[in-house]
């Protein structure tokens, strides 16, 4: 139990670790008035448009002194689309127009734009953008979310076990409760997800999780469905584990554990990622695997301790049959999964969440061969009525619950960051003499990237020039540069490119203004069906 409450802990330092910066999919395209765009007039409104439906946080339009103007209206949506009236026309100036909004997979993202009106844009050193801030309430949401994914597939699993598996009579009553206790937990789980969560996405102080406004926003996001499906499947198998074995209903516990499983095929960044009637089914499909897995554990593990070893035997030459086609799924169904979001095995080595991914996987394929062993070697001598096995299988199982409880932890992790089909990982850079030039690669196409002189006391002039395969100039239709700097968080700093020759294009930039590893994305149209994403990390100093 000690190593098991251990393992805990160092999977729980692992998940705070992982969850420094919770980004999502939800990805600015477009804004009017553009990024660094000098218009003539005021504008009448601010539009910023997304690659997907999101709840808006907050707009604000900030003058040089950080103080909101333009007597702005109700934000409103319209699609993809989030639009905000000015009902007072703005005096000649820069402005900067920031957001916060909610993504379709919960996490709060944000950014900004700056813009001129009357005169060309000046510096807005003493303003940063609001949007993209985390709070403290990052630390207990990841905390949560671990318990929550932990005591729902235990309950969920244990209701599977309990009918898929012919438990001892004297094993029973302790499933049932171990289920039922972890039926409650999680219940508890998902309400205070919502608080969390709502805390969070409202940069919340302290006392924020009490605010009306912290738990109004978290209604309006995925949050509020997935609590909505998932507490009533728990509260079901609360009743149904509440009955004990001599009242048992198979009806209530299967239904209680796959409504408790569809809980998750509305939120989070695997479930939601295109086409969702595939990634959904294989998520559905994993989840139900690993928790007939994670239920199995204790009951197995008891089993071993209070029955005759015939009887042990016999239970884990059944759960062995049936664990042959759980781990076929299991594997499948992750592979399925792994390879939408990484996008190519390239990227298991070179990107944040391939690398989560695969120390994921190095801990699973190590919980293969625990099982193997159990499978192989345990479990014959069980049949044989080996007096050592009961006790030799036991110690296995803690290692299992170790691996289990570690896997949880990096699945929490995956969930901070953004997985490689949304973002593509840059291909190589280097900083040369005072400035910075990289080679970014995504398909046929190449961008070389310059900036000079990469510092902050200066304008920073950005060239890129793009190549196909066979080393050609490309023209583009459209290319624009999103920067943001994650360590103090801003975000939304963008600008479009001017073409000065055939598939060269240049850009300034003003607002670099704080040292650091700073994220570039540029787009690049190649024609109005065509878009390459190709990114970069440039050290500003």
């Amino acid at each position: 139990m000690i190593r098991i409450l251990s393992t805990l802990v160092i999977a729980l330092t692992l998940s705070l670790s992982f969850g420094g910066a919770a980004w999502s999919h939800a990805v600015l395209l477009s804004s009017t008035p553009a990024a660094e765009a000098s218009l003539d007039v005021s504008p009448k409104e601010i539009i910023f448009n997304f690659n997907e439906n999101v709840g808006p946080i907050f707009i604000k339009v900030l003058d040089r002194t950080g103080k909101e103007v333009g007597n702005p209206g109700e934000w409103q949506t319209d699609g993809n689309d989030v639009l905000m009236s000015l009902n007072d026309e703005l005096p000649n100036g820069t402005y900067i127009a920031t957001y916060r909004v909610i993504s379709a997979d919960t996490h709060p993202v944000g950014g900004s734009v700056v813009f001129a009106v009357g005169e060309p844009i000046a510096s807005m050193d003493d303003v940063a953008a609001a949007g993209g801030e985390t709070s403290g309430w990052v630390i207990p949401v990841v905390i949560n979310r671990f318990f929550q994914y932990g005591a729902m597939l235990l309950a969920a699993g244990s209701a599977l076990f309990i009918v898929g598996m012919s438990v001892p009579a004297s094993v029973q009553p302790s499933v049932y409760k171990i289920g039922r206790t972890a039926a409650i937990v999680a219940a508890v789980t998902y309400v205070l997800a919502l608080g969390f969560g709502g805390a969070e996405m409202m940069l919340g102080g302290v006392g924020a999780i009490f605010s009306a406004d912290a738990w109004s926003q978290a209604l309006g996001s995925t949050l509020a469905p997935s609590a909505l499906i998932g507490v009533p499947g728990l509260l079901i198998l609360i009743f149904a584990f509440g009955k004990g074995p001599e009242g048992k209903s198979t009806a209530m516990l299967l239904a209680g554990s796959a409504i408790a499983v569809a809980s998750f095929l509305v939120t989070g960044h695997a479930a939601t990622a295109p086409p969702v009637w595939l990634l959904a089914t294989m998520v559905a499909v994993h989840l139900f695997c690993a928790a007939f897995w994670i239920g199995a554990l204790y009951p197995l593990a008891k089993t071993a301790q209070v029955a005759d070893v015939k009887e042990a035997g016999a239970v884990m030459t059944q759960f062995s049959k049936r664990a042959v086609w759980t781990v076929a799924a299991l594997y499948v169904s992750g592979a399925v999964i792994a390879w939408n979001q990484v996008e190519g095995p390239a990227n298991m080595l070179s990107t944040d969440y391939g690398l989560r991914l695969t120390a994921k996987l190095a801990v699973f394929f190590m919980l293969l061969g625990l099982a193997a062993v159990n499978k192989m070697v345990l479990t014959p001598a069980l049949e044989k009525a080996d007096g050592a096995a009961p006790a030799k299988l036991r110690r296995m199982i803690k290692f299992e619950y170790a691996a289990m409880v570690l896997i949880i932890g990096a699945a929490v992790s995956l969930t901070m960051v953004t997985p490689p089909r949304a973002t593509m990982d840059m291909e190589g850079g280097m900083a040369m003499g005072g400035g910075f030039q990289a080679t970014v690669v995504k398909g046929k196409y190449t961008a070389d990237v310059s900036v000079d002189p990469a510092g902050t006391t200066a304008s920073n002039m950005v060239m890129i020039e793009f190549k196909d395969d066979a080393g050609n100039p490309v023209e583009m239709v459209d290319v624009t540069i999103s920067w943001s700097l994650p360590t103090a968080g801003l975000e939304g700093i963008e600008g479009r490119g001017e073409m000065v020759m055939p598939g060269m294009y240049h850009f300034t930039f003003d607002q670099l203004i704080i040292p650091g590893e700073w994220d570039a994305r540029i787009d690049a149209f190649v024609d109005d069906f065509d878009k390459q994403i190709f990114r970069t990390t440039v050290p500003i100093k």
